[in-house]
């Protein structure tokens, strides 16, 4: 493989995608292109509902509870050999553009990159500099930080961190997040074209799926129209108000879901412009390229919104779709097989004939092995849990139907899917009951096949 490039657009869902049956269209531009060059894996699964639990499963092949230190850890534990490791060990130039302020050189996402940049700093090659606003009020802080400018030891260091302030404000990615995806993409192709004659490994992180959506003038109204008291809603009122206050009209969810769509057309045009670059210089067909998520999103469905307290279909089911190196007649075209996100590793692991281990828990999806059951982990749900306390004193796990800050998901190649609810086991008939609608009692071979898999993980 000459080039390896994953875009991994978080908080993008299948089921916004006409691929995996969207009626809209948010993907105009790709289509031709999927259609003509990609795999579209039609069962491909995060391994957690949450960032940096699918993340560190992704660049370990682990499940979340098999890699994380804690069940609360946002950081990717130096124990286990990175994906992008295995890349560099291989002779591969490794890249890495992040907008997601999770995905950080701070919590060690950048381990195996001989390039990592932070897409929130005005100088994305640095690593952030921590501004410490010590004091009991305003005034007293804002004095310390005077004094710590003037002496000419910690002078730079005020400054450079004021700076990355301001540009966090002004460049805020959560607000607005093209500015961010663009700014990826041309460092992308700036980094390919000074490295074409030399092997590559490239990651992207996009957070124009993200909320708040806020979707550019290229795509904005172009499935629903502006509402000024919608989106003065959304910016006031937090998305926990939805769990501990007053849940959200259908009509503001709904209204957002179109928002949000509106912003994954914008993916559509940056990712297609990518694939153009890529024809226009010669480097398509030496090139493997991969499009998917770490997570979902919810818009109503179940009661939920955004992806807390849940591990339904909407948060784990993600699109998946592969274009690999050389000519692609043999190798386009849907695939039934169930996949998670973590089985790239050993994908990678097997293609670069690398001599680290593969993990039971990845599966190396070019060969005639296949997954005969799939898990997804929300390790830790005690932030939203406070969050919501915050908002309501009285708010417990119970009043969103859940038993425990802990949620796990197995899904099964015969569509069965089981959420393990505390003590509590939901069990839903995917075939017929793609919207989970419906749970009915588990059957004695699941209940003794869930209890063989965690004994797999201890």
């Amino acid at each position: 493989m000459e080039r390896v490039i994953i875009v991994l657009c978080d908080t993008l869902r299948a089921k916004s995608i006409i691929h995996y049956g969207n009626t809209r269209d948010t993907t105009p531009r790709l289509n031709r292109i999927i259609d003509e060059d990609f795999t579209v894996y039609k069962k491909a699964y995060a391994p957690a509902p949450w960032t940096p639990p699918s993340h560190i499963s992704l660049f370990t092949g682990l499940f979340p509870s098999q890699a994380m230190e804690q069940r609360d850890t946002v950081k990717l534990s130096p124990v286990f050999k990175a994906l992008p490791e295995l890349f560099k060990d291989s002779g591969y130039k490794t890249f890495a553009a992040s907008a997601n302020t999770l995905i950080s050189r701070q919590n060690g996402f950048d381990r195996g990159f001989d390039t990592f940049l932070q897409l929130w700093l005005p100088d994305p090659l640095k690593d952030e500099t921590p501004l410490v606003f010590q004091g009991k009020n305003r005034y007293a802080k804002l004095s310390n930080l005077l004094r710590r400018f003037l002496v000419k030891s910690t002078r730079s260091e005020v400054s450079r961190g004021v700076t990355e302030l301001v540009y966090k404000k002004l460049r805020n990615v959560l607000n607005d997040a093209t500015y961010s995806t663009d700014r990826a993409m041309k460092m992308l192709e700036k980094f390919l074209l000074e490295n074409r004659g030399t092997k590559t490994f490239s990651f992207l992180n996009l957070m124009q799926a993200h909320n708040r959506y806020n979707p550019p003038r290229a795509t904005r109204n172009t499935f629903v129209k502006y509402n000024s008291a919608f989106e003065e809603h959304y910016l006031k009122t937090p998305q926990l108000n939805h769990y501990a206050v007053k849940p959200f009209s259908k009509e503001l969810i709904d209204y957002f879901l179109l928002r949000y769509e509106e912003e994954v057309l914008y993916l559509d045009i940056a990712i297609s412009g990518l694939i153009g670059f890529l024809k226009r210089s010669g480097m398509y067909d030496d090139t493997a390229v991969i499009i998917t998520s770490d997570h979902g999103e919810h818009f109503g469905e179940n009661g939920h919104i955004a992806h807390t307290f849940s591990v339904f279909e909407p948060l784990l089911r993600i699109p998946l779709f592969i274009k690999w190196q050389g000519k692609s007649e043999n190798r386009r075209g849907s695939d039934e097989r169930l996949v998670m996100l973590q089985d790239l590793y050993s994908t990678f692991l097997s293609m670069l004939n690398h001599w680290n281990p593969a993990p039971f828990s990845s599966v190396d999806i070019t060969s005639s092995e296949m997954r005969s059951w799939a898990l997804s982990q929300r390790p830790d749900m005690s932030t939203s849990i406070k969050g919501c306390i915050e908002r309501r004193k009285s708010f417990r796990i119970e009043d969103v139907g859940l038993e425990d800050d802990m949620l796990s998901a197995y899904i099964f190649d015969d569509g069965v899917k089981i959420i393990e609810n505390g003590k509590n086991l939901w069990c839903f008939d995917l075939t017929n009951d793609r919207d989970e609608k419906k749970s009915y009692d588990i059957s004695f071979d699941k209940k003794e096949l869930i209890k063989k898999i965690k004994n797999s993980l201890d």
